[in-house]
């Protein structure tokens, strides 16, 4: 009975967000809401949550750095579509995809979704148009990253890492180099990244490294 009350707690509280999120980005969401509508029929409740923060996150960003504001929403929400996907459709989306000659990423189940999702944004943009090209690599990209990213790419990859409803050890130094220059976040997400990894003991991918080395020296 208690486990009951709480899910319908959340329940509740996810309903909240989205209304706050929906009021807070009108703009956005009523331009995009054909987008918005597909991403929704994607993801569950927290995971629309999460890619609504990284949307607005992104745009906010994009402002302070002189981005297009509002391809970097439309980017952040889309980022995620794919993560909710049986893993037979992630894969078969990711054999699609510039990383399907990846073994580490094959090797990976939690590395799917971005590329899957890439795929399936190109599938999606004869009937969205605006799901272009550069939207498409922002999904590509935002989990692994790399170097030599586009300022988009780097838009999301940040913005994934330090939306609102983020909550880990180093967060604040992390959104604090973002605030710094959006070359410091990358260097301080990718970091962050690896360290996190190291500590638990997973698979780093060689990107990570090879990223980080790129926008540290960058610095």
């Amino acid at each position: 009975m208690r486990e009951d009350i709480i899910t319908e707690d959340a329940a509740i509280r996810e309903q909240e967000l989205l209304r706050q999120f929906q009021a807070d980005d009108e703009v956005y969401l009523t331009q995009f809401a054909a987008e918005y509508q597909l991403v929704a029929g994607k993801l569950g409740a927290p995971r629309l949550l999460h890619s609504l923060g990284v949307a607005q996150t992104a745009a906010r960003l994009a402002q302070k750095y002189g981005a297009d504001d509002k391809k970097a929403y439309l980017a952040g929400l889309c980022h995620d579509i794919a993560k909710e996907l049986p893993r037979d459709e992630q894969l078969t989306l990711l054999l699609r995809s510039p990383l399907a000659g990846d073994e580490d990423v094959l090797a990976h189940k939690v590395l799917w979704h971005a590329p899957a999702g890439a795929v399936l944004l190109g599938d999606f943009a004869a009937e969205y148009p605006r799901l272009d090209e550069e939207i498409q690599q922002s999904c590509l990209w935002h989990t692994l990253g790399k170097p030599q990213m586009t300022v988009l790419e780097q838009l999301v990859f940040v913005a994934d890492l330090i939306e609102p409803g983020r909550d880990f050890p180093d967060l604040a130094h992390i959104r604090a180099a973002a605030e710094e220059s959006l070359t410091a976040g990358v260097a301080a997400c990718m970091y962050g990244a690896i360290h996190f990894l190291e500590v638990q003991q997973r698979f780093i991918h060689p990107l990570a490294f090879q990223g980080y080395e790129y926008y540290k020296n960058l610095l």
